[in-house]
């Protein structure tokens, strides 16, 4: 007799369909022209040096094609997340977890193919049927691992403490990292582009027209900046920043309309636009001060990082003079804490005597002292009253943190010519203390 319940193998009927469409889908996409040329080959090249800093250079000189991408395993482990039946929250964080681990061994089978090409059956038995099988099972490793992770039923939370921080969630640092993911594979199209060529000589003539405004003798050309202080030259570098995605992940992240989405996706082009003529117009600093170079550079890094404060206190107080005295009080305290104990601060985490790396603007040495300054500004503006115990725990995960990454750095340098790009080490310096603070207050008990 007929019956409205559906049949047992419905949802495994429909997640295959699912699943070949989405594979048709990605197998279709990665093989358009645009995309291997100008995403899957600058991949598959990046890969290819990270494979030869980590295992060595290759025996025999040997091409990485576009049949090394690993552009066949990413869209099936994609296509076999994307078409599982679960909340596009828990999707989202398997395929970003997918990407990096597929990259990750891709990479790994770039380098041992390379150290193997001297011997012709070893590259064979490697090429056909070890790396294969590999990235099969690891594929299926991956994806039944999210399957069993993503059906757990959600864990009945407590009421959040008045003191959370709701707008630093989950799913917003998911797409933060993916766009950030993004941003450093995308490297090589526009650190390299003509058309973000022009929009830097653009900013140059701006800023040379504001400072001509105030009575600094200014002119620009050829996307070069001149003033009696020098010549500042502007590249692509200068105005392609790592806050661009992670203002991109908040626009699509927390806009509650997609007009609002269209909005603040057309705002980003203005304001980091705008972002890049106040950058330079650090160049009208006097020249008095010994280090206006480098405040140049970290001029974006510490306009955010003020923004952030000020944006962290009006949410947690509101706008009102007690909250303008907050912040007052937070930035105060964190720029007397960089200026007179941040060098001790920066000696006791830097613990490699003799550095290996050190990049040419400062940055990763004022990682630390930024950071803990930043860190004690956030909790100073909205975070007090979650209580002491959270605020040592999340100040000894900065440190540990700031130990972990300034000595990986270094080693990594040492031992393999790796070497981070200085906008990568900005956007960590704004982002770590961000997240801490997320974690421990959202995860430590308060205790007083």
């Amino acid at each position: 007799m007929p019956t409205d319940t559906p049949s047992a193998s419905s949802p495994a009927v429909s997640f295959a369909l699912r699943l070949v469409a989405w594979s048709l889908a990605l197998f279709g996409v990665f093989r358009l022209p645009w995309i291997g040329a100008h995403l899957l080959l600058p991949m598959t090249q990046l890969q290819a040096a990270a494979g030869t800093q980590l295992l060595g250079p290759s025996s025999l000189p040997i091409e990485a094609t576009l049949a090394c991408s690993g552009a066949d395993a990413l869209a099936l482990c994609v296509a076999a997340i994307a078409a599982y039946p679960v909340s596009w929250r828990r999707r989202a964080a398997g395929i970003a977890c997918g990407i990096g681990a597929i990259l990750a061994l891709n990479t790994l089978r770039i380098g041992t193919l390379g150290r193997a090409a001297a011997s012709p059956r070893l590259f064979a038995l490697l090429h056909v049927y070890v790396w294969p099988m590999v990235l099969t099972v690891a594929i299926a490793g991956i994806v039944f691992a999210w399957m069993r992770a993503a059906d757990r039923p959600a864990r009945a939370e407590p009421a959040p403490a008045p003191a959370a921080l709701p707008f630093v969630s989950v799913r917003f640092a998911i797409a933060a990292a993916a766009g950030l993911l993004l941003f450093t594979l995308a490297s090589p199209l526009y650190l390299e582009s003509a058309q973000l060529l022009v929009i830097a000589a653009l900013v140059a003539r701006a800023a040379a027209a504001v400072l001509r405004g105030i009575g600094v003798d200014a002119i620009a050309g050829a996307g070069v900046l001149a003033t009696p202080r020098g010549a500042f030259l502007v590249t692509q570098e200068c105005i392609s920043t790592p806050l661009i995605p992670v203002y991109l992940a908040a626009v699509f992240v927390y806009a509650r309309t997609w007009r609002w989405v269209a909005l603040g996706t057309a705002a980003a082009v203005p304001l980091f636009i705008g972002l890049g003529i106040a950058r330079l117009l650090v160049v009208a600093v006097p020249a008095t001060i010994d280090q206006s170079s480098f405040f140049i550079h970290a001029f974006s890094q510490i306009l955010v990082a003020a923004v952030m404060v000020c944006a962290i206190a009006l949410w947690r107080d509101g706008a009102r003079p007690a909250t303008a005295m907050r912040v007052f009080g937070a930035l105060a305290l964190a720029v007397v804490f960089v200026r007179f104990a941040g060098g001790p601060y920066t000696a006791a985490i830097v613990w490699f005597r003799a550095l290996s790396y050190e990049d040419p603007q400062g940055a990763l040495r004022f990682l630390p002292a930024f950071q803990a300054g930043l860190f004690l500004a956030l909790w100073i503006a909205a975070f007090v009253p979650s209580g002491w115990t959270r605020f040592v725990c999340a100040a000894a995960l900065l440190v540990a943190s700031q130990v972990l990454v300034n000595g990986g750095v270094q080693l990594l340098f040492a031992y393999t010519g790796v070497a981070p790009m200085v906008r990568d080490i900005r956007a960590w310096a704004l982002l770590a203390p961000v997240l801490l603070i997320a974690a421990v207050v959202n995860v430590a008990p308060a205790r007083r």
